[in-house]
């Protein structure tokens, strides 16, 4: 089953550290490759704004096992930890395609 991994933050205001969260974001963009090559990880990664400093992203991973590659990575989680602080309101969300409930299971 395809997986989607959804970040969502505002870019920080203040120059000083968005200037940060650039640099920082240029390594971890470079790991996220590595990582792809090294592990076989089947991702289709996409960014997306709406000009006012808001991004999301959207990682789709082919399989649930794919999306375990990554997140079981200490180094992609501690760089992970690490971008937060150089972000505001970020959010992570782990979605799966919608399923259809039988009606049968409603009461």
């Amino acid at each position: 089953m395809p997986v989607v991994l959804l970040l969502e933050w505002d870019n920080p205001k203040d120059e000083a550290r968005n200037e940060k969260r650039r640099k920082f974001e240029e390594v971890i963009t470079s790991y996220r490759k590595t990582l792809v090559e090294e592990k076989g990880i089947k991702l289709k990664f996409s960014g997306w704004a709406d000009g006012t400093g808001h991004i999301v992203t959207w990682w789709e991973f082919e399989t649930m096992e794919d999306f375990a590659k990554m997140w079981n990575d200490e180094k992609w989680q501690q760089m992970i930890a690490r971008w937060t602080y150089l972000v505001d309101n970020a959010s992570v969300r782990l979605l799966r395609p919608a399923i259809t409930v039988p009606k049968e299971l409603f009461l």
